[in-house]
């Protein structure tokens, strides 16, 4: 399974909710028919600040080194999810489920993401590739939940493979059972270049300019480790309660950075990470 995230900010003409609104609605009508499509979840950044979710005291407590200007570099992140490279690179092109008076036809659209980049975002998303572990499988109800973005950097004393080693056991079996949980996932960071064929030559994001401001966004963070929870105070009573101090002590030696952001989940397609059958799905 092949795991892309792009994050986006949005065109400067638009507010942050116009954003919303565009890239839920237009974009993902488009983005959720890309050709081979496994998994397609957008995450928003939420309208208020993370402090009223998990209150004042409990961010300072287990927050480290959080960059200053860390939210004027996203509004959004998109979740691909692809069996394979080729699929990936082979997605952006025409997909032949257009409605025609002759039947299905090629919708180049498809290929275009609805064509909507430059109204839609201020410059290239800053895409990669993750590395993905599972330590809980999410269950999702028919409502909104909770959902809790946490960033990381590695400390830089520790090896790239012993950080994993100790984020995909010691620490996410600790943070997998924090009552309540619906679901965790750890995303690392990786150099796999994901952006070269999938996007035009001439796009921003291969500008110097682009350039810097991806390498830039990424010093902020190696990890992405998403929770899901009916309800925040299920977060907040667990990193209060003494039983999960091993999680602060875990931190503090894996992180010289750390830090939390809510998002809003929008799911355009459910995340299918089983053996394709061997007929057309969506």
């Amino acid at each position: 399974m092949l795991k892309v995230f792009g994050f986006v900010v949005r065109n400067p003409g638009l507010t942050h909710d116009e954003y919303r609104t565009g890239h839920i609605g237009y974009h993902n009508s488009f983005g959720r028919r890309l050709n081979n499509i496994r998994g397609y979840l957008l995450n928003v950044a939420s309208n208020k600040p993370i402090e009223a979710s998990l209150g004042a005291d409990l961010i300072k407590q287990i927050t480290i080194n959080e960059p200053t200007d860390f939210d004027n570099q996203w509004d959004g992140w998109g979740q691909l999810l692809f069996d394979a490279m080729e699929d990936y690179v082979a997605a952006k092109t025409p997909s032949v489920d257009k409605p025609g008076v002759n039947g299905l036809e090629a919708d180049d659209m498809v290929a275009k993401v609805g064509g909507d980049f430059d109204d839609l975002y201020g410059g290239s998303p800053c895409q990669f590739h993750v590395d993905e572990h599972i330590a809980l499988p999410v269950r999702r109800p028919e409502r909104k939940i909770f959902k809790l973005a946490q960033f990381g950097r590695r400390a830089p004393d520790l090896a790239p493979e012993l950080f994993r080693a100790y984020l995909t056991s010691r620490y996410g079996t600790l943070a997998a059972k924090i009552p309540g949980l619906r679901g965790l996932v750890v995303n690392l960071r990786t150099e796999l270049d994901v952006m070269s064929e999938f996007f035009a030559a001439d796009a921003e994001g291969f500008t110097p300019a682009g350039i810097q401001r991806r390498e830039k966004f990424y010093e902020g963070f190696d990890v992405i480790i998403e929770y899901w929870f009916d309800s925040p105070d299920q977060y907040v009573s667990a990193r209060n309660n003494p039983d999960f101090e091993d999680l602060h002590r875990l931190e503090s030696r894996l992180f010289d950075r750390l830090f939390y952001r809510e998002v809003d989940e929008t799911v355009a397609v459910m995340p299918k990470r089983d053996l394709p059958p061997p007929f057309y799905h969506r």
